[in-house]
């Protein structure tokens, strides 16, 4: 967490940081980036910690310092992802969207965090385990603890919206483990090398006709108008982009 967010958080002083922690600061995310580029090229067993230290230019020796292990260094890289991920999802949930519209506001926020920080979205949704298992990995639990928790999030929404009547009797969990999977597919086919990919626009109309799927499946007669319409509090929220220039309109304190 940065000195402003510290301060933005807490309210407390904070003193500036000394010339040796701005130093560290700055070694530390050398190595975090050369280490994505690395993990995300050639893997996480093909990657050595030497060619990490040359590529960020520092000693084998500093990368030991600052983060142990090859498995330290992955799951910092895993942390710093999800700190970012989360303040993207955050601001989907806003108290003055209702439950429905924070359901989808949710979904554009987990696009415009992969528009973003697609290298981040790489390292959360397709760790490279390369040829071991994926439970001999220690940050496969923590990135399993947060799918889980993202899931969750969700399904009380949904849940949420059953017990007042907004959305239909659906199984909360499974229709957020459904919406979860679906999203991250999608937003992955942008990702692809062959006539299979996705561009930009076209994953921007693929999620958008998803989410009317969605809501026609979801939603309640109690909100929808005599001809079976959707009333417009089910719907996206006023004004949310789900275009691709809306990009880089980043939560805050949302570093790249």
């Amino acid at each position: 967490m940065t000195l402003e967010q510290r301060v933005a958080v807490s309210g407390e002083v904070v003193a500036e940081p000394t010339r040796s922690e701005r130093r560290k600061a700055r070694t530390e995310q050398a190595i975090l980036e050369a280490a994505e580029r690395k993990f995300l090229d050639r893997g996480f067993h093909g990657t050595t910690v030497e060619e990490i230290a040359a590529d960020a230019d520092v000693s084998v020796g500093s990368i030991y310092v600052h983060f142990q292990s090859k498995d330290g260094l992955y799951l910092a890289l895993i942390e710093r992802a999800l700190e970012i991920e989360e303040r993207y999802m955050d601001e989907a949930f806003k108290p003055t969207l209702s439950l429905s519209q924070q359901l989808f506001a949710a979904g554009w926020a987990y696009l415009r965090f992969y528009y973003d920080h697609p290298g981040h979205f790489r390292i959360l949704m397709f760790p490279h385990t390369d040829e071991q298992s994926e439970g001999s990995l220690p940050f496969a639990e923590r990135l399993a603890e947060r799918a889980e928790a993202q899931v969750r999030r969700v399904a009380q929404n949904i849940e949420l919206g059953v017990k007042t009547g907004a959305a239909r009797a659906v199984d909360p969990y499974r229709a957020a483990k459904f919406m979860w999977g679906a999203w991250s597919g999608v937003i992955a086919l942008n990702m692809r090398p062959d006539r299979l990919r996705l561009d930009d626009d076209e994953l921007r109309l693929v999620l958008e006709e998803g989410r009317r799927i969605l809501t026609e499946g979801i939603a309640s007669m109690e909100l929808r108008y005599p001809d079976g319409s959707i009333r417009p509090e089910f719907d996206a929220p006023p004004g949310m982009d789900t275009t691709t220039d809306g990009r880089s309109d980043e939560p805050k304190g949302a570093s790249r």
